[in-house]
């Protein structure tokens, strides 16, 4: 066993080190910048002297964020949303992937063919609108999980996973009494709980930070999530989504910036506290699902 490194390994992990660094500060900086503006006064921030930390502490931008009631309304609409479409999506993708796990299943080669060529080929955003519009999804939660409730990608991953599991205990299971559906979520499910959390994990937070769908599927503001509001206060300026416009709130210490950052940070918080304990699952479940044997 070698104990000194050779100076060519030193050297790379010198520079690795020194780049993997300079890029988490530029990732780091802004996600930082914002939090100062949130927690600081109106003045310190019109001033431009907020650079790394807050000035002159302060918490009456979040109070004014969530004095309207809005942005409550829009976390309660965000988590519903996401939880229904997380649940409808795992359960869609588990029916897809289970039959074409199976080699047993009569044109098995062709359903992949076709279910994957979706997932390269689609029909596009404005047909797929059109379609929503027919239906009569338009400005309900089915806009939003309906198109999306199967995921040809991840299915492609779990029936990768689902044919790893041995065949003896699908065997074993016949012989004991349970059909299709008994095998399905006493055998094939549980087997799978890690790949099911990364999946969810996702899921749900593509539908989280969902915005061109709510945009499109969504009129009535008592059903936006958060990203539109967001939207709307953020690429728009329009500060009366949360109650009073930047010079109305001058004397309460808050300006549009400040506004705006503690926006920002209300979207993120939860996921930013929710992913250091999940993030195991990215790769243990990918890896379960991508390698077979």
């Amino acid at each position: 066993m070698v104990k000194n490194k050779s100076a060519g390994n030193r050297t790379f992990v010198i520079i690795n080190t020194a780049l993997l660094t300079l890029l988490g500060i530029i990732f780091f900086y802004p996600m930082l910048y914002q939090l100062s503006i949130s927690f600081s006064s109106a003045h310190a921030v019109s001033a431009h002297k907020v650079f790394l930390w807050p000035v002159d502490i302060t918490l009456t931008s979040y109070q004014k964020v969530f004095e309207t009631g809005k942005i409550v309304r829009a976390y309660g609409n965000t988590l519903y949303y996401t939880a229904f479409g997380t649940v409808l999506q795992l359960i869609g993708t588990t029916f897809l992937a289970y039959p074409l796990s199976k080699k047993r299943l009569a044109g098995r080669r062709f359903f992949s063919f076709m279910f994957y060529f979706t997932n390269i080929f689609n029909g596009g955003m404005i047909p797929t609108f059109l379609v929503v519009k027919n239906l009569g999804m338009i400005n309900t939660v089915w806009s939003l999980v309906i198109p999306g409730c199967i995921s040809v990608y991840y299915a492609i991953i779990l029936r990768t996973n689902f044919e790893s599991v041995p065949g003896d205990l699908e065997e074993a299971a016949k012989i004991d009494g349970l059909g299709n559906w008994g095998i399905l979520f006493k055998i094939y499910v549980p087997l799978s709980k890690a790949i099911y959390a990364a999946l969810a994990l996702f899921f749900a937070i593509g539908f989280w930070n969902s915005y061109v769908q709510p945009l499109i599927y969504l009129n009535d503001d008592t059903k936006f999530t958060l990203q539109m509001l967001l939207r709307n206060i953020v690429l728009q300026g329009q500060m009366t989504d949360i109650g009073g416009g930047a010079s109305s709130s001058q004397d309460l210490g808050t300006n549009t910036d400040t506004l705006k950052a503690a926006c920002v940070m209300v979207v993120m918080i939860p996921v930013m506290c929710i992913y250091p304990f999940i993030q195991k699952y990215f790769v243990k479940g990918i890896m379960i699902g991508a390698v077979k044997g």
